[in-house]
């Protein structure tokens, strides 16, 4: 199949080996890897070595061919069936094709009239320069061994009146020792308690601290994962004297490392007009992975109580990944991928923001199923001979989730789920054009002022609002 394929590229009369000769790097070769390969294998970059010239790519034309027909890079894992995902990296048949052919047929590099140029890149900065950088106050140092640890940091945040966040860029100050960081936004002061009564840099957490999670990309990182603006008609509200918190996982790497991590912060002038809200599908409580077993499953399902929007997906497994699907049926009874890694790597974990909303029905039950590979013949497994592995916070244990960003109509405008979320001009208080979008208009938001404003301002403070289930 593969002279097939190869035959039927060359013109009438031509050989195989003529059709190989005909592909150059200047027309062919360098538009894929300048896209796709560059931004990481570039000085500055991420990539062990830089791929931005003819001389980089040709003494690496056969070690090129052989990781992007086996799709190990660029590195890529998520397929669906519902549009397409912002920044995918997924190289087509076509061009692996011509790879292969390139590499064999001795890398020829082609005419330079016309040939495609390097593109620019960001230096330092995925999204361009930030318009806040901000960074822990003090390292902090993770020991040479022992278990993971999980810990926060309070970083105050100011936001200029009438700015909205848009993008958050984590960096790392040490990749080998971070295993993933979150972000919050914790606006009541219990992050400035819990740290000073910790004499260390931030204070001991489980999993995850005080406050709520950023709105969809923006509210954490992993190994991989992209820096993403949050989609079109969507930004976060700052709410005044909050506290950026961010929570770390830290992992030991045999000699002790200090950590001290920055985040760029990308702001914008638009006020959020629709909402964003979480959508977690789980089964953390089920995990029980027996020693040697290469295919251990689990599975969970939810089914959508009212219309929504899918705006982006992050699933979540540790070293034992191998697998991972989730699926959307209808109530009509069609069928959809919504996501599909066949070869899960832990060091390769994205969030995939769709470039185009995608509405589902209510009634919609969203099927997710995670697959574990526990043998020996697993490389990644941290555990020789295999053990039973069940649900925990360390990267030796596992964790099966998958959390779902959408909106719909019940969403509060600020894709924040607290009511204080909603005070677009960060005055700390509440008035009934910015409860409008939330209450169902801006009649049933004068409603809600008039019933619940003590002071009788006609605004809403925190201390005014009841609380859920009053």
């Amino acid at each position: 199949m593969l002279l097939l394929f190869f035959g039927a590229l060359a013109p009438a009369g031509a050989s195989p080996q003529a059709a190989k000769a005909d592909v150059t790097f200047s027309r062919d070769i360098a538009p894929v890897v300048y896209k796709n390969c560059a931004s990481c294998h570039r000085t500055g970059g991420v990539g062990p070595f830089t791929l931005t010239s003819y001389d980089d790519v040709k003494k690496r034309a056969r070690l090129i061919a052989s990781v992007v027909e086996k799709r190990v890079m660029p590195p890529w894992k998520g397929e669906t069936e519902i549009g397409a995902f912002v920044g995918a990296r997924r190289l087509s048949d076509e061009q692996i094709g011509k790879i292969r052919q390139w590499a064999e047929a001795g890398a020829a590099e082609g005419a330079s009239a016309g040939a495609t140029k390097l593109p620019p890149f960001n230096q330092g900065w995925q999204l361009g320069t930030p318009d806040l950088v901000v960074k822990m106050a003090e390292p902090y140092t993770v020991p040479a061994e022992g278990q993971d640890i999980y810990r926060a940091f309070v970083i105050p945040l100011d936001i200029p009146p009438g700015k909205f966040l848009k993008a958050a860029e984590f960096r790392p100050g040490n990749r080998s020792v971070v295993h993933h960081a979150e972000l919050l936004q914790e606006g009541e002061g219990k992050a400035r308690k819990l740290d000073a009564l910790d004499p260390g840099p931030g204070f001991k957490v489980s999993m995850s601290g005080p406050g709520e999670r950023l709105s969809g990309s923006l509210g954490f990182w992993t190994p991989g994962k992209d820096a993403l603006p949050l989609p079109d008609g969507h930004s976060l509200v700052w709410r005044r004297g909050a506290d950026l918190v961010l929570v770390l996982h830290l992992s030991p790497a045999g000699k002790p490392v200090a950590e001290q991590s920055t985040i760029g912060l990308h702001l914008t002038s638009e006020a959020p007009k629709r909402g964003m809200s979480p959508l977690l599908i789980d089964s953390n409580d089920r995990i029980n992975i027996p020693p040697g077993e290469k295919a251990y499953r689990l599975t969970a399902s939810q089914t959508l109580p009212q219309e929504t929007e899918v705006l982006g997906l992050f699933p979540h497994m540790h070293l034992l990944g191998k697998e991972f699907t989730a699926i959307a049926r209808t109530p009509d009874g069609a069928r959809r991928t919504l996501l599909r890694i066949g070869d899960w790597d832990f060091k390769w974990q994205n969030y995939y923001e769709l470039v185009s909303p995608v509405r589902f029905p209510p009634g919609t039950r969203i099927d997710v199923e995670w697959v574990f590979d526990n043998s020996a013949e697993n490389p990644r497994n941290p555990s020789r001979p295999p053990k039973p592995v069940h649900f925990g916070e360390q990267t030796t244990d596992e964790m099966a989730g998958f959390l779902i960003d959408v909106s719909s109509a019940s969403t509060a405008a600020s894709g924040d789920s607290s009511p204080m979320a909603l005070d677009a001009d960060g005055d700390g208080l509440l008035d009934a054009a910015e409860l409008a979008a939330a209450a169902g208009g801006t009649k049933k938001a004068r409603e809600i002022v008039k019933r619940y404003d003590k002071n009788g301002d006609g605004k809403l403070s925190a201390d005014e609002i009841p609380a859920k289930g009053k």
